[in-house]
């Protein structure tokens, strides 16, 4: 992951979401680095290794992916746009963090939103 900047960074635990959404942004034209959760996330960004240009993160199915550790990671981001996906039951639990992420999007998760997301938030050339 050395030197991976200006990439989409693609954080689910859940790897059926994580190959979807991964095939559908490369088809879209993005580069994607994609990680199995947040705990690999925050190593990843805590090393230097990785310095994404947008981050797209899933918190279902992710015990690490908590409110604080969220929290963190966008500590750990700065001003680099997220886009958070939340479960319909974790909506409530993340709901503080509504205002720090650049967009938030509740499941049923439908792939041409997430596209849409980062089409408008990160545009290709």
């Amino acid at each position: 992951m050395e030197g991976k900047g200006g990439k989409i960074l693609l954080i689910a635990a859940e790897w059926r979401t994580r190959a979807l959404l991964l095939a559908e942004l490369e088809e879209a034209g993005y580069d994607v680095v994609a990680l199995p959760g947040v705990r690999w996330a925050l190593v990843a960004l805590a090393g230097g290794r990785l310095t994404p240009a947008l981050v797209v993160l899933d918190v279902t199915g992710d015990a690490e992916a908590r409110p604080d550790q969220v929290h963190r990671l966008l500590r750990m981001l700065g001003d680099t746009p997220v886009v958070l996906l939340v479960g319909a039951y974790d909506a409530r639990t993340f709901a503080s963090l509504r205002d720090q992420v650049a967009a938030w999007i509740s499941r049923p998760l439908y792939l041409a939103r997430v596209v849409d997301a980062v089409r408008h938030l990160y545009p290709l050339p």
